[in-house]
């Protein structure tokens, strides 16, 4: 398939992450980047709660259980919105108002806001678009790192049996124990896969397209929007600031790869933006305190189920607005001699604060991810720089972007509703030198909630970064135009003065992307390429994958396939849909798995094998060369399928990529050949 033939694809993958968003929320009465930039949420949400209950009532995952859902939140949404509706406004004459006008007006968001959104996103689609053709090679390339089995197998899993359940997909790798394993991203990638007809591996990098270069700047913009009040500038240069940082969402989209999480991170945004609307009164901001409820339900249903730990994430950043609204409610309460109050105020940010820090360190809910530590890897000088200039994890400095920033940081901090991106920021900044530059026990108790993982701490910093960032640039810009109009003599209250800031911030969005080569688009490239493209980390040897998808067509519908997974042939599941015995590099197997894992090649003469083979539904074995993770001990522990050839009860009948296809006979006939 060629990058232009995959456009269609891409609008597939970003029509199920919107599209049932916003026909819920615009129900709701929502307009503008609150609609837009919340629908990602809601949309994650719903599907993933759809996916659940179409698995608990044995319903066959698709498009269609997404549609019934649809329906019921949008009579439950209609049924709330008619018992809180307001008395209508008078009826306004726009008969004569064209289209055009009607869509500069703003809206909620103030003149220009749409057209300023629509610019700040083409643009970014664009640099998006342009980073992961360059990126990705070809729009099929399959990402060959650790958890990309795990996440191609587990679509498989959800194509093949219908299931996309979250209470139930970690079992692809626990069978026959229950095992939650959030789901919303498989989902996802299993509703492209239908509703376009493209293999997995293209629907994989269609939808990560669709989060790091549409919900994440959109989910940006209503962050930006809430703190930074109606100004179009800010829906301008938003969106493109998004794309301009490497720990997210490009380094997501190849560590790991860390697909869930890229899409929970890129949900985070919107998410934080309910918090500080919860705690905040409405004045400028996009989403008010009912509304910001709303979104906050659905942020921790749909959160939870792309990636547990981004429920974390926006708690932990969700401190500082809380605590700054506190100290801002204490200090009105003591002018107004309100002492209750002002004391109860910091007394509850208090109780938020170490709740949350009990939550990290002692809560049992994460005592499993805690035991996880990641040495460290640099010292903690270096890890400051890497923060200081956005290169974490040595990845290149983005001087840019960083000094835009610290500038950001002085105007936030000038007003109440900004300021707490400072702390929140400092707080990221805090963890990820922690997890890369120290080690104890103290360490692992802060940071065990992201598995000790510099990487996953290092892509919350531009949660609070583009913000900052796009108030660097406004700020910047607004102070330049005040400026120009004391010179020139200007009424600062000029309407004319809007729009020449908006205009200003424009031309500086579109300056910085020029000069800046879309924001380092090539460094970003080149990260992300690092798996997909370089030869020392493929998992497939050239013509293996045809040799798979050979494999597909010779193996009947229904049967087993054998493979140690370290080979890449474990893929034959995600490339063909036959199923393998060992979908994952590693897992809690079955004792019938554990003694195929071992001892397949003795299978003509130890009938206990052939008692695993026939409970497995084993019918076909693969025997190829280690090419992932040589050096790792569990790649070699598959001795049960190593030395095939010649071994009584295995008949060769396809070779290619440097991998053998058998067909088990030694307990049987053995299963006929597809002919498909």
């Amino acid at each position: 398939m060629s990058w232009f033939a995959a456009v269609p694809v891409a609008v597939v993958a970003v029509g199920w992450c919107l599209l049932p968003g916003v026909l819920l929320l615009r129900m709701s009465g929502w307009r503008g980047v609150a609609c837009w930039g919340g629908a990602p949420i809601v949309s994650v949400a719903v599907i993933a709660v759809a996916a659940v209950l179409a698995g608990r009532f044995g319903l066959p995952w698709g498009p269609l259980p997404v549609l019934g859902a649809v329906a019921v939140c949008a009579a439950a949404l209609s049924g709330l919105r008619a018992a809180v509706r307001r008395p209508p406004r008078p009826a306004e004459d726009t008969a004569h108002v064209s289209r055009w006008t009607r869509f500069v007006d703003g809206g909620p968001d103030g003149p220009m806001a749409r057209p300023a959104l629509l610019a700040g996103m083409l643009v970014t689609v664009a640099i998006g678009w342009l980073t992961v053709v360059l990126a990705f090679g070809e729009v099929d390339a399959i990402s060959p790192t650790y958890d990309a089995v795990h996440h191609y197998s587990a679509v498989a899993h959800v194509l093949s049996t219908g299931d996309g359940s979250s209470l139930t997909l970690g079992e692809i790798t626990s069978p026959g124990r229950p095992n939650p394993y959030p789901a919303a991203w498989h989902d996802l990638v299993a509703l492209v896969v239908m509703t376009s007809g493209v293999t997995i591996p293209v629907a994989s990098n269609m939808m990560a397209f669709a989060a790091a270069a549409v919900v994440w700047p959109l989910c940006c913009a209503l962050l930006a929007r809430q703190v930074a009040g109606p100004q179009p500038g800010i829906l301008v240069v938003t969106p493109i600031l998004a794309t301009a940082f490497t720990a997210m969402p490009w380094l997501m989209m190849t560590w790991g790869v860390l697909w869930p999480n890229l899409l929970g991170l890129a949900l985070a945004p919107a998410a934080l933006a309910a918090v500080v609307g919860l705690v905040t009164p409405r004045g400028h901001g996009a989403v008010g305190r009912p509304a910001s409820l709303l979104l906050g339900s659905f942020a921790t249903v749909g959160s939870a189920l792309a990636h547990p730990n981004t429920v974390v994430s926006v708690l932990v950043l969700g401190v500082a607005p809380i605590t700054v609204a506190a100290i801002v409610s204490a200090a009105g309460s003591v002018r107004h001699r309100r002492y209750v109050r002002a004391i109860a105020a910091p007394v509850g940010a208090a109780v938020v604060a170490v709740g949350v820090l009990w939550l990290l360190a002692w809560s049992p809910f994460l005592a499993g991810v805690r035991s996880f530590d990641w040495p460290a890897s640099m010292g903690a000088r270096d890890a400051l720089l890497g923060v200081l200039w956005n290169g974490t994890n040595g990845r290149p400095p983005l001087y840019v972007v960083s000094v835009l920033v610290l500038i950001g940081a002085v105007f936030a901090l000038r007003r109440a509703r900004t300021a707490w991106l400072v702390p929140a920021h400092l707080t990221s900044a805090f963890l990820y030198v922690l997890a890369v530059a120290r080690e104890g026990e103290v360490v692992t108790a802060l940071t065990g909630a992201w598995y000790n993982d510099s990487y996953r701490l290092a892509a919350m910093l531009p949660i609070t970064g583009v913000p900052l960032a796009a108030l660097g640039v406004t700020g910047l810009v607004g102070l330049a135009v005040r400026v120009w109009a004391r010179r020139t003599a200007r009424d600062p209250a000029d309407p004319g003065l809007r729009t020449i800031a908006t205009a200003a911030v424009a031309v500086t969005a579109a300056v910085l992307v020029v000069a800046s080569n879309g924001f380092r688009v090539g460094a970003h490239a080149f990260v992300v390429a690092g798996t997909y493209q370089r030869e020392a980390t493929w998992m497939l040897q050239p013509g293996q994958q045809d040799f798979l998808e050979a494999a597909g067509r010779t193996v009947p519908p229904g049967t087993v396939v054998a493979a140690n997974p370290w080979t890449g042939n474990a893929l034959v599941y995600a490339l063909t849909g036959r199923e393998t015995t060992f979908p994952h590099l590693s897992g809690n197997w079955t004792a019938e798995q554990k003694l195929i894992q071992q001892r397949l090649r003795d299978a003509a003469s130890e009938p206990a094998v052939c008692a695993a083979v026939r409970s497995t539904g084993l019918g076909y074995a693969i025997e190829g060369p280690v090419s992932y993770w040589p050096w790792d001990r569990r790649s070699h522990s598959y001795p049960g399928l190593e030395g095939l050839d010649g071994v009584s009860g295995f008949e060769p009948v396809l070779s290619g990529g440097g991998s053998t296809l058998y067909r088990i006979t030694a307990c049987g006939a053995g299963p006929a050949r597809s002919t498909g």
